[in-house]
């Protein structure tokens, strides 16, 4: 499998300065297990970098690491637009196609998930199940942005009007935009699935982890061979041995 040319920038639907709805939707035809990056920016301190995992029919995986963030909770949400113009003030709202009113990761907004935590260093490193999160369809994240606030998210039950818009999770230190990987990671799993669908039963999800657990006893090979890709192509690869 090659990759398809795809040219359009500035993206109608996200902002983003581009875009990938073309690829998007073919990804989603073609019932692919789809991997997105973000890379946080500006911000002087606080760096990170999250990667995100779906297959057909499965929750997005959602795992990362920021550093730089005060020791405690921090706010964690998707928000509405790609685009970065003016920094992070211009990324808009949480992401919220069903106009519902802010929350938790199990109800809300579908860009609501919750609070990371970050340890005496500054280190937040997090795994989120994300059920309601998707990369493929049309309510696909990419080209939307990642924001990590400086305070805790109140998760709507705060009390007050900005509770149920923001979590009052206070300012946001830093940003990216929501970016499909590099197509080798769907080619190192072999590219389509044949799940129909269907979701991962909780033993799937065991096997899952139990068959990247071993991955990583060689996790030096996966690095030399996919760099930067090297935990995406374990969790691609994975899932679709899982479901077999």
């Amino acid at each position: 499998m090659r990759a398809i040319e795809f040219t359009e920038t500035s993206c109608p639907r996200t902002k983003a300065k581009e875009c990938s709805c073309s690829k998007v939707n073919a990804i989603t035809e073609a019932q692919q297990t789809t991997v997105a990056q973000c890379i946080l920016e500006h911000s002087d301190t606080v760096k990170g970098s999250i990667l995100l995992i779906q297959a057909p029919g499965t929750a997005t995986l959602v795992k990362g690491t920021i550093t730089g963030l005060t020791p405690g909770e921090h706010g964690f949400h998707i928000h509405e637009f790609g685009d970065m113009s003016d920094g992070c003030k211009s990324m808009g709202g949480h992401y919220n196609p069903d106009g519902v009113d802010h929350g938790n990761i199990n109800e809300g907004h579908v860009g609501d998930l919750g609070n990371i935590i970050a340890d005496e260093s500054g280190t937040a490193k997090f795994t989120i199940e994300a059920k309601r999160v998707d990369l493929l369809g049309d309510r696909s994240v990419i080209g939307r942005g990642f924001v990590v606030h400086s305070d805790r998210d109140d998760l709507g039950k705060g009390g007050d009007a900005e509770s149920l818009k923001t979590g009052n999770a206070g300012d946001r230190l830093a940003c990216g935009v929501i970016t499909l990987r590099s197509e080798e990671v769907t080619e190192a799993h072999g590219g389509e699935h044949s799940t129909s669908g269907r979701s991962m039963t909780k033993s799937e999800k065991g096997k899952r982890e139990k068959i990247v657990k071993g991955m990583k006893k060689d996790k030096a090979g996966f690095k030399k061979r996919y760099g930067k890709d090297a935990e995406a192509v374990m969790y691609a690869t994975a899932t679709k041995q899982a479901m077999k």
